[in-house]
């Protein structure tokens, strides 16, 4: 028997989902008669029951050859999916009144070892054993040490001339940072000066004001003999 295409069998599984589904729409217009709870009231015999049932026959034997033949896979998985579909709008009465049979539990899928068995075999017949590099002279292990060392030095030396560098990095730094303080302490000292001379200029100043407003009457009266006397010398000549 030749095995179904898997195309094929998923058009098949899309028609009888839409004939279910369509069915169900019917359904819910028109409820089922008495005689017959699988088909709606003035439906015949020939009619979207027996065509699903068909269908889903027909899908199931397909999906069991597929399985069985090629093993599960995705595509199979999909057609399941569809299967399972359809009897969920059925329901489970209609489904046992129609004797629909539901899908058998997938084979498992074999695995492959990563080794054929034949070269497995062949292996284990040789005894093959992976062995370390032959043993090395001790002139070789004392020029591979002598390297080694030589490396270390050049990396100690290369982090001395680092820190070197860092250090009389943090040298200049320590000697800005005293000249900057220099020169704060100097603003400082200055700051302290004028304030000092606007202090006495405030003082002055509220002497002066205070003054000024003691003898703002005397003033006055000065003011006014002078003009006085600026008038008598005017009219007099």
């Amino acid at each position: 028997m030749a095995t179904p295409n898997p195309a094929r069998l998923s058009a098949l599984g899309s028609k009888t989902l839409t004939l279910a589904m369509e069915r169900q729409r019917l359904l819910s217009i028109s409820p089922p008669s008495s005689s017959s709870p699988l088909r709606p009231a003035g439906a015949n015999p020939g009619g979207s029951v027996g065509q699903i049932t068909k269908n889903l026959t027909a899908l199931r034997e397909g999906i069991i050859n597929i399985e069985n033949s090629q093993g599960p896979s995705n595509q199979t998985q999909a057609l399941r999916e569809q299967y399972q579909s359809v009897l969920g709008i059925l329901g489970e009465d209609e489904v046992s009144a129609a004797g629909i049979e539901s899908l058998p539990v997938p084979p498992q899928r074999r695995v492959e070892p990563l080794i054929p068995s034949a070269a497995a075999s062949s292996l284990q017949q040789q005894g093959t054993t992976f062995k370390d590099d032959p043993q090395e002279t001790n002139e070789d292990m004392y020029m591979q040490q002598t390297q080694i060392m030589r490396d270390q030095d050049t990396q100690l030396e290369s982090l001395s001339q680092s820190i070197g560098r860092q250090h009389h990095l943090s040298l200049q730094i320590n000697d800005e940072l005293g000249e900057q303080a220099g020169l704060l302490e100097g603003l400082d000292e200055d700051l302290d000066r004028t304030g000092a001379r606007l202090a006495r200029a405030q003082r002055t100043m509220n002497k002066v004001s205070k003054g000024a407003k003691e003898n703002w009457s005397t003033l006055t009266i000065g003011i006014i003999i002078l003009v006085l006397l600026l008038l008598i010398i005017i009219f007099k000549t």
